[in-house]
């Protein structure tokens, strides 16, 4: 496997976020954390539609719940690119693989245009996925995939969250974090940052998901997101969201596929 470098634009080693505590405490899970003030002048955001805390006791889909969704990629164009929306601001963006650099870790595939690749056998009548993997040589902060949403910041507020089909192959690991990047917690949203005052960047909004080797299915609301804890944001920006991925925290190895990603309301 071929080291793949960090996404385009994304500057510094945690800029592309690939786990959602890189930029402070390695190794920490996800915690419950109670509401905390909000820490800058920026506003707190939204919860979604419906505004109520969801259950997030279990995140994946029953096979009776209908859900009304808004398909982000079903991957069955082959391309990386995500597909275009309807909304006021349509979504524009694609796949990018992302890792921490650590030496002697390596992540596959090396070509990011190969991220789109077939199953075989194919998942009933969905033939390709994003699918990626990597040894558990990157030590820092991990590895994985995600996508853009926008040039900008994608107004999301309509929806109450994602779904996502995902699986594990082999020796995987099997906890996979799954993070939305907001403007509050980007280093390029002009909110977080380094000066005096400012809250640390990177505590991206996160939770985490149990793969297996079977195909799941899974929704991630947005009430269900959390920081490590060193962010201090009352509530994600759902208004302003930039990306969202799927990543595996440091020393672990992993080998994962995604497909169908869409916000649900």
């Amino acid at each position: 496997m071929a080291r793949v470098p960090l996404a385009a634009g994304a500057g510094a080693l945690c800029a592309a976020a690939a786990w959602p505590g890189c930029n402070a405490i390695v190794g920490i899970e996800a915690p419950v954390r109670e509401d905390v003030a909000v820490a800058t002048g920026a506003g707190s955001g939204s919860a979604g539609a419906g505004g109520d805390r969801p259950d997030c006791t279990s995140l994946e889909v029953s096979p009776e719940e209908a859900l009304e969704l808004s398909m982000i990629d079903d991957m069955e164009d082959g391309n990386i690119g995500i597909l275009k929306s309807d909304d006021a601001t349509p979504r524009q963006g694609s796949w990018f693989a992302y890792n921490d650099g650590s030496e002697g870790g390596a992540q596959a595939p090396s070509e990011r245009a190969e991220l789109v690749a077939a199953m075989m056998p194919a998942r009933v009548d969905s033939e390709r996925a994003v699918h990626t993997s990597g040894n558990e040589l990157f030590t820092s902060w991990g590895a994985g995939v995600g996508f853009e949403l926008s040039t900008a910041y994608y107004d999301a507020t309509g929806y109450r969250g994602i779904t996502f089909w995902a699986r594990a192959e082999g020796e995987s690991s099997r906890e996979m974090f799954v993070t939305f990047v907001d403007q509050q917690t980007d280093a390029g949203g002009g909110i977080c940052g380094a000066m005096a005052g400012q809250v640390p960047c990177y505590d991206h909004f996160h939770t985490s998901v149990a793969l297996t080797s079977d195909w799941k299915h899974f929704k991630v609301p947005v009430g269900c997101l959390t920081q490590s804890g060193y962010g201090l944001f009352e509530a994600i920006a759902q208004d302003r969201i930039s990306k969202i991925q799927f990543s595996f925290g440091p020393g672990q190895a992993f080998n994962f596929w995604i497909d169908d990603v869409a916000f649900y309301k």
